[in-house]
């Protein structure tokens, strides 16, 4: 009586510990590829993120509740029991797994790479479980033991679910950034991934486009993408700078400019007139170009960006031996936001 309390205990602790995992995987972690999938799924949606799933909850319900059924099949092909019992859930793990590879085009997006260490792990897995299992144990700390192997097992299958999900941050970054820029959440798109190093040309090109949608109370429209634009890590100047002038709008060619480095094209295009306050970035732009007019029309503004601006070049005279990679190290911590070090040491 007492063994068969201590398999029902191991049952329903295998079952809500996955049951549970699942759920948050596919509700909170996966969210926006899951909504990506199902889109493209019924719809066809070239741009699946471009639309929500108002009912995630259910369908991560019931992926949840079909992988628990899973456990059915996989008791009656691998028929583990007691510590071991948690191995059961392997066709169950599988399954999330396989459900959350999208990776943007393929529904089933692993490489063959993913497909051949989850093979492994997979036959590594059942063998030595099988190993353990065929071993006699006495019954002596029977439980804790069998609590252990579970929980371990546990541990094993949910990093499997991870290998074979997708967990491409770049990826679910820009399926939020598509999601959020079409409510028009231009302010929160540019919180995603603010601190980050890594980038690429579609979340550039994401941000890029929200800046020029933030409102402005007193200069142009389009003009945030002056006071934002180089706070952000960019993959490909060139190609956003490209990307930018396709997008149209003075304001976007202006920045397509200080991305590619063209302070005389900068300087002839921008119309000083029609700002009340500069943007920090055309500032910088034009205090590196030494620009009078802008020195006459914002004094302050001026002098105060200068004063940042001699500092860095008298920082970066101790170092003017060193190769490029060393300087743009050393000064990376104090200057990685301006447009002084944007344009020293990112534009080719």
């Amino acid at each position: 009586m007492e063994k068969k309390s201590c398999d029902k205990c191991v049952k329903w602790l295998c079952a809500i510990l996955f049951s549970v995992f699942a759920f948050c995987w596919l509700y909170f972690f996966q969210r926006d590829l899951l909504c990506a999938a199902y889109n493209k799924l019924l719809y066809g949606l070239e741009n699946p993120a471009g639309h929500h799933i108002h009912n995630h909850f259910i369908v991560s319900l019931l992926l949840t509740i079909f992988a628990q059924f899973l456990i059915i099949p996989g008791r009656f092909i691998l028929r583990f029991k007691k510590g071991l019992y948690a191995c059961n859930y392997l066709l169950s793990a599988v399954f999330l797994g396989i459900v959350t590879g999208y990776d943007g085009d393929s529904f089933i997006g692993q490489s063959s790479v993913v497909w051949i260490l989850t093979t492994v792990f997979t036959v590594l897995l059942v063998f030595i479980s099988k190993l353990v299992g065929s071993i006699p144990r006495s019954e002596y700390n029977d439980r804790p033991r069998t609590l252990m192997g579970n929980l371990m097992l546990m541990f094993l299958l949910f990093c499997l679910v991870g290998l074979l999900g997708n967990t491409d941050e770049n990826l679910h970054r820009r399926l939020r950034m598509e999601s959020l820029y079409s409510d028009a959440e231009y302010s929160a798109i540019l919180e995603i991934g603010r601190y980050e190093e890594e980038s690429d040309p579609a979340i550039d090109l994401l941000r890029a486009k929200a800046m020029l949608n933030i409102a402005t109370e007193t200069n142009p429209a389009g003009s945030g993408i002056g006071e934002n634009l180089f706070r952000y890590s960019i993959s490909d100047p060139h190609a956003l700078a490209v990307a930018l002038k396709q997008e149209g709008g003075h304001e976007a060619y202006l920045a397509s400019c200080l991305l590619d480095g063209d302070m005389d094209e900068f300087r002839k295009s921008i119309d000083l007139n029609s700002y009340k306050s500069l943007p920090e970035y055309y500032m910088q732009a034009l205090v590196m170009a030494a620009d009078s007019a802008a020195q006459n029309m914002f004094p302050t503004h001026y002098a105060n960006v200068k004063s940042v601006y001699d500092k860095f070049i008298r920082d970066l005279e101790p170092l003017s031996r060193e190769s490029s990679v060393f300087r743009s190290n050393s000064t990376f911590v104090e200057y990685h936001e301006t447009y002084f070090w944007f344009n020293q040491f990112c534009i080719r």
